[in-house]
């Protein structure tokens, strides 16, 4: 399954069969996370296999809307060391937690182009370090829970996301949600007004709708300057 596929077809899954992972596929969804990006490269994550079933269950009794976690082939805890060899800056913008996430997205993102079934979970971070004996100098980031599914993942439909015109402004930030659109007179896509009125607003139109569009935008723009000459 190609990366972008493998974005759009990532999904929660809660629903797993009894079927147990194998340890080559365990492998490349840990290593994922092992070359996840790092600030100077510190790598300060750590990842904590839990299998046993009866920790399972006491780790979802104690989360909140997790009780499928109980019923997951294997949990991985990434935890991040809060005290890393990195430089103050990169601390106090909390540079070191992003990649615990970056890491932990890696491997939901490749245990779905596997086929594996995976979900983020929030846990109880007090009551999980003392039954992980996880060290007080690290943070949860968060777990993954693994197994195999019971149904085939579909990729989101796009009227599951939000326009992307919405979630762009460009130089200064703009919430698109409260303000106006306009939309391409060729292919009729909403179009932020914050791009269709910047002077580089036929390079957004392409970049929004294609070389069509593009196209077509720049004899209408030309016939635009030839009428005001």
């Amino acid at each position: 399954m190609e990366l972008f596929e493998a974005i759009k077809r990532r999904r929660a899954v809660r629903q797993f069969s009894d079927k147990p992972l194998n340890e080559e596929t365990i492998e490349k969804i840990l290593q994922a996370g092992q070359y996840a990006p790092s600030p100077l490269n510190s790598q300060p994550w750590h990842f904590t296999l839990v299998r046993d079933k009866k920790n399972l269950k006491a780790l979802a009794e104690k989360a909140r809307h997790a009780s499928f976690l109980a019923k997951a082939s294997l949990l991985v805890i990434v935890t991040v060391n809060t005290e890393p060899n990195i430089d103050e800056w990169l601390i106090q913008h909390n540079q070191h937690l992003y990649s615990g996430a970056a890491a932990l997205q890696n491997m939901w993102l490749t245990a779905c182009s596997l086929g594996i079934g995976s979900c983020w979970v929030t846990l109880d971070e007090s009551f999980t370090k003392e039954q992980m004996s996880i060290p007080k100098e690290h943070t949860i980031i968060g777990g993954l829970a693994l197994g195999h599914h019971n149904e085939p993942l579909k990729a989101y439909a796009d009227e599951d996301r939000k326009a992307l015109p919405i979630l762009i402004s460009f130089e200064q930030f703009n919430l698109q949600e409260k303000s106006e659109t306009e939309s391409c007179y060729t292919c009729l896509k909403m179009v932020p007004k914050s791009a269709a009125n910047s002077f580089e607003g036929d390079d957004y139109v392409r970049y929004f709708c294609g070389n069509e569009c593009y196209a077509e935008w720049k004899k209408q723009t030309q016939k635009w300057l030839d009428e005001d000459s």
